[in-house]
């Protein structure tokens, strides 16, 4: 696969999925706000345990949670990657390269192809 569709396609897959998750953080964002305009102190009051026993029983050790930060990058980049290749392939059958040796109808040959046959 030449090498302009799979820059082109990495550019088109960071673009799509930065616009995913800053829509997905846009909408957790939001749902947020409206939660907090709605909460009164009251409400708060009154699930404080279970907000409480909700954060505590969330604890895990250190070596998991770096080992599972791991993983988790990794499955990314190759997720990445699959979008990547699977984006230039389709550039690749949208817009086929020409050969780098034959010019524009109408302009002279490329100063690297003089002189060859």
């Amino acid at each position: 696969m030449p090498q302009g569709h799979m820059i082109g396609a990495r550019v088109v897959v960071a673009l799509l999925l930065g616009a995913l998750v800053g829509y997905a953080i846009g909408n957790s964002l939001q749902s947020d706000a409206e939660r907090g305009k709605t909460l009164t102190l009251k409400q708060y009051v009154a699930d404080f345990e279970s907000y409480k026993e909700k954060l505590v029983s969330s604890e895990a050790p250190m070596a998991a949670t770096v080992v599972m930060g791991m993983i988790m990058v990794a499955l990314l980049f190759a997720v990445y990657e699959l979008f990547a290749f699977g984006v230039g392939k389709a550039l690749q059958a949208v817009a086929p390269r020409r050969s780098p040796g034959e010019p524009p109808a109408g302009l002279p040959p490329p100063p690297w192809n003089l002189g060859r046959p």
